[in-house]
């Protein structure tokens, strides 16, 4: 993450396809296995760590913006199918979006639960209020008589 912060998506391409300038990069020791192994095995973690790198360069975290460059750094960079890399972006934007509609609802339950606290605290000082004034009145009533 720290060495990808600064990068551009053409450094971090460069990185993926290991030219001399990025040779030594973490993100080019990374890439090194799926290109040298024909046995090397795609993970879901990989597929995310693609994602955070693609947004710590810039790419707009759509999954249709996202899509494409999966496609492109899975196949033309590091030689291998995207499918499953791209559809693990599908199902990381799905659950995002989910996640994205619940905190929605929850910050709108949140907020209809204080209103209702407020409206019972408001009715609880009226109460209070009117019970202070019956209690000068009855104050009054007694002092006169």
């Amino acid at each position: 993450e720290f060495w990808a912060k600064d990068k551009t998506r053409a450094d971090i391409e460069a990185a993926l396809v290991g030219e001399q300038d990025n040779a030594s990069s973490p993100l080019s020791k990374i890439a090194q296995p799926p290109k040298s192994d024909d046995y090397w095995m795609y993970s879901r973690y990989f597929g995310i760590g693609l994602l955070k790198v693609m947004d710590l360069v810039g790419v707009e975290m759509d999954k249709d913006e996202v899509y494409p460059v999966m496609e492109d750094w899975m196949s033309n960079k590091l030689g291998k199918s995207h499918l499953t890399a791209c559809a693990d972006s599908d199902l990381f934007f799905r659950v995002k979006d989910k996640l994205d509609m619940m905190e929605t609802m929850m910050k709108e339950i949140e907020i209809r639960e204080k209103k209702r606290m407020a409206d019972r605290l408001e009715a609880k000082a009226e109460a209070a209020l009117r019970a202070a004034e019956r209690e000068v009145e009855w104050q009054k009533e007694v002092e006169a008589a």
